[in-house]
């Protein structure tokens, strides 16, 4: 890839991460990255909440609704309602059927499968070399940099290597359900078990493996992930098995994400905040991922931390 790839960064979000997608968005504009466009999906009934951040410099705010194909969508909005009138025991009740007896179908639709969808959808069709996908709950450092996304064989992925065999839980699935999806042939021990973001789409290469996707499965890409057991499958996971399938023709950098940092433990909000001002201010760190216990839906208050964070953004700009 001669001269600087064009670059875009995407992230898909709803009201459950809103706080967080304010943090992230904050040390965005004041990174290095601050000048690259930011395409931002929100589930369409959240859209509202959002509308503060639509005139922002580089940031096009869409819903759901501009960005899935209208069956989709529709089937989306049907499966919140759902999942808001049985509550989260029961929705994993109906999850746990699809994948045991195929019924019903709506535990296929809910936000965390769309997403992924949108992700695939505006990386396939925007205009660029490379699109990075950047979740809420990542803050951004000024140590950033465009580099980060590119490699001298202009594919590059991110990589933590473990033994197939020492597999379990939703990674084993999601790396399974993927190269059962492309009719990969496992060839190799070791397989790659980075998920996290940012992730880097090599928007060329995306395409070549959900045309390969739709030959395989004899339908558009999108209705060959959601025909899938719910939870089973990842995009990143069908994008890295298209990739290791060709190694020898594209010749990727599996760059290991050294200069990542992940804080799992939120217990405690001004550790937390301590940790990421440390962050911030380290060289060798150019991202940060505060991991939720899961998404909207913390035992303690998010914003006892991401408050004072945002502060510190807006203080040091």
């Amino acid at each position: 890839m001669s001269g600087e790839p064009r670059i875009v960064f995407i992230t898909p979000t709803w009201a459950g991460d809103f706080e967080h997608f304010r943090v992230m968005r904050a040390s965005l504009e004041h990174s290095p990255l601050a000048r690259f466009l930011h395409y931002v999906v929100v589930q369409d009934e959240d859209l509202s909440l959002f509308e503060e951040f639509r005139d922002r410099p580089g940031l096009t705010l869409l819903s759901t609704r501009d960005v899935l194909p209208v069956d989709v969508e529709r089937r989306r909005v049907k499966a919140r309602r759902l999942s808001q009138r049985l509550g989260r025991n029961l929705t994993r009740i109906c999850g746990s059927l699809k994948r045991v007896v195929s019924w019903p179908a709506w535990p296929s639709y809910t936000g965390w499968h769309t997403q992924q969808l949108c992700k695939l959808k505006l990386a396939s069709e925007l205009d660029c070399d490379l699109a990075v996908v950047i979740d809420s709950d990542v803050v951004v450092t000024p140590n950033a940099m465009a580099d980060d996304f590119s490699a001298q064989s202009g594919v590059l992925c991110y990589a933590q290597w473990q033994r197939r065999s020492e597999l379990r839980g939703k990674v084993k699935h999601w790396l399974e359900e993927s190269e059962r999806l492309l009719g990969v042939e496992p060839d190799s021990e070791r397989v790659n078990v980075y998920f996290d973001t940012p992730f880097v789409l090599d928007r060329a290469v995306l395409n070549q493996a959900l045309r390969e996707l739709e030959a395989k499965q004899g339908k558009p890409w999108w209705d060959a992930l959601l025909s899938r057991p719910p939870r089973r499958w990842s995009e990143f996971g069908v994008y890295k098995a298209f990739l290791a399938s060709r190694q020898n023709e594209l010749k990727p950098e599996w760059r290991e994400p050294a200069f990542f940092r992940y804080l799992y433990d939120t217990r405690d909000p001004e550790t937390v905040v301590s940790q990421v001002k440390s962050f911030m201010h380290d060289p060798q760190v150019h991202y940060v991922t505060i991991h939720s216990q899961a998404s909207g839906r913390h035992e303690w208050p998010a914003e006892d931390f991401l408050v004072p964070i945002l502060s510190d953004l807006k203080s040091t700009a």
